[in-house]
């Protein structure tokens, strides 16, 4: 065994996490076995990659131990095994995660510690003549801020309407119960949700924000679905008194009119474990909105008028022909 070979420790590493990166894709979602393969490949940015060698006896392993259940489903006319996490399974998952960030920890501390400790070298950048304490103490403050600017997710939720449209309610909804869902694992591993609301009202609003379709979600400045698709909304029409179309949600080949649950916990997951925990995304500012806000706007706009000259008029009628003393008109 040839331990200067990178290949080697890279096998070692990749065996490892294929248990923890199996039941994190599992977490979001059930799944069948090459699903689950692609997925742990994608989130990890090929860093691992699970052969059908070894996904297959991690799963039965798991099934044999009650950490996920299966059952066989018929899709395209052939049988496939599609595995479900169980309440053991994600609390392994969630155990899994202190584990590793626990020894995540050591391991960098280790790393930062352990070379640097021979006055006679310059290794990592540290003179031999600097104090290897000072040294450590810089590292640990260096690596304390980028850890403190890693475990912060901003999420925003951007609608038109919260009172009347349904796709709005549903998905603001669906996304305090994703939320709710991964709360243990996302304390367990020190990362922070700041979750801001926000009612999108005037098309200035809107062309600040970068608004191009309601409702939307977004994950350090990026939208959890780039294809925007759209169809009409009856609610939002009701509101403003024209067509209105609202945003279509595209999940495991599905359309949805809220955003599922699934697929909001699963773009959570993916920016804290699969790399996306990075500063939010920056873009070039809109400059023009969309026709179908456009519209939306101007009929509310126009809506809201016409009901506060109703009501211009009401009061109107009411002070004259009150019965104030101090109406002069009807004196």
């Amino acid at each position: 065994m040839d331990y200067t070979d990178r290949e080697y420790w890279n096998g070692i590493i990749k065996m490892c996490l294929s248990k923890f990166f199996i039941l994190r894709v599992l977490y979001t979602q059930p799944m069948h076995g090459y699903e689950i393969a692609r997925t742990v490949a994608e989130v990890t940015r090929g860093c691992c990659t699970p052969t059908e060698g070894t996904i297959y006896p991690v799963l039965r392993e798991f099934e044999e131990g009650g950490y996920v259940t299966s059952a066989i489903e018929i899709a395209g006319g052939r049988e496939r095994k599609v595995y479900t996490l169980t309440p053991k399974g994600k609390e392994a998952f969630r155990v899994a995660v202190e584990a590793w960030r626990e020894v995540t920890n050591y391991i960098l501390e280790a790393i930062e510690m352990s070379c640097c400790s021979v006055k006679t070298s310059n290794c990592c950048g540290i003179s031999a003549t600097e104090s290897p304490e000072k040294a450590v103490e810089q590292g640990s403050n260096t690596a304390s801020q980028a850890q403190d600017n890693q475990r912060t997710i901003d999420i925003e939720f951007l609608y038109l309407d919260l009172d009347a449209c349904t796709r709005c309610q549903g998905t603001g909804r669906n996304l305090e119960e994703a939320l709710n869902e991964v709360a243990e694992v996302l304390e367990a591993t020190g990362v922070k949700v700041n979750l801001k609301k926000i009612h999108v009202q005037t098309e200035e609003q809107a062309l600040a924000l970068g608004f191009v379709s309601s409702p939307t979600i977004r994950i350090n400045g990026q939208d959890i679905q780039l294809d925007i698709r759209e169809d009409l909304c009856e609610s939002c029409g009701d509101l403003c008194g024209e067509d209105v179309d609202c945003r279509v949600w595209v999940y495991q080949g599905k359309e949805y009119t809220e955003a599922p649950k699934g697929m909001i916990i699963e773009a959570i997951l993916k920016h804290v474990y699969g790399g996306g925990m990075e500063a939010p995304a920056t873009k070039e500012p809109l400059k023009e909105l969309p026709e179908n806000l456009k519209r939306f706007f101007a009929a509310k706009r126009k809506k809201d008028e016409e009901a506060s000259g109703d009501t211009g008029k009401q009061v109107a009628m009411e002070s004259c022909c009150g019965f104030s003393s101090a109406s002069k008109c009807c004196n």
